[in-house]
């Protein structure tokens, strides 16, 4: 029988959530398609009710969500590449304290501390 070899090493992405599509993650691509579907199905409802087929609508909506999933996806991919995890989501929340959406939690500024110490002669 073998002898059972226990693993040493775990890799820091083994508890990291996996990319499904276009570099999105699983939790990313449902944030993101709530906001598209909120943005999409009031406009797309609206002009299918003009049109007399409100169903219509909604089916609309759902093809702006899929047709802006893809576009995010394609800009996450560019954003991401070369980046530390979770760079995207810290500058998005920097925006936003910037923006006075936020409160100020982040600490982007850098100083260095002197004593002031003056030799005498």
């Amino acid at each position: 029988m073998a002898a059972r070899r226990d693993i040493d090493f775990l890799p820091d992405r083994l508890n990291e959530e996996p990319v499904v599509f276009l570099a999105m993650t699983n939790s990313e691509i449902k944030f993101a398609a709530l906001a598209c579907f909120a943005f999409w199905l009031p406009f797309t409802t609206l002009a299918g009710a003009l049109v007399g087929q409100a169903l219509l609508g909604v089916a609309l909506s759902l093809a702006g969500v899929f047709a802006s999933l893809w576009l995010i996806g394609k800009r996450l991919r560019v954003l991401k590449r070369g980046r530390p995890r979770q760079f995207h989501v810290m500058a998005i929340r920097a925006g936003l304290q910037d923006w006075g959406l936020l409160p100020q939690t982040l600490i982007r500024e850098s100083r260095t501390w002197d004593i002031h110490r003056w030799r005498t002669p």
